[in-house]
């Protein structure tokens, strides 16, 4: 089995996501919504992987309490604009931001195929 990177797979699986949402409901807020979930669900855990690493390998915790407590601020307050200005179904918004679990799924059941 291919070994993608994994802002490929989420790409993939949020581009199939928004494509079946706009074929099923015909609603382009449903597109919209999903790209715009999957794409600050991908941004929040390449963020938030960041910051995990830079705190355990420099030990400054106080700095990176800041730098998390940013990443959610601005994280927050995208999707509240999204939603509020009605750009992005909710529902949609919340579909395309849990593409990463699947992707951190399906990427963790390759890795530990041992069929290989």
């Amino acid at each position: 089995m291919i070994k993608w990177p994994f802002e490929i797979t989420s790409l993939a699986l949020v581009l199939a996501a928004s494509v079946v949402g706009w074929l099923i409901f015909g609603s382009y807020e449903i597109f919209t919504g999903v790209w715009a979930g999957g794409f600050i669900g991908i941004i929040n855990f390449r963020w938030l992987g960041s910051i995990v690493r830079g705190a355990l390998s420099e030990g400054s915790a106080a700095r990176y309490t800041i730098k998390y407590l940013l990443k959610f601020f601005f994280m927050i307050t995208a999707c509240a604009l999204l939603i509020y200005s009605r750009l992005a179904d909710p529902l949609a918004f919340l579909a395309g931001f849990t593409i990463i679990v699947v992707t951190v799924s399906l990427q963790g059941v390759d890795s530990t195929d041992r069929s290989k």
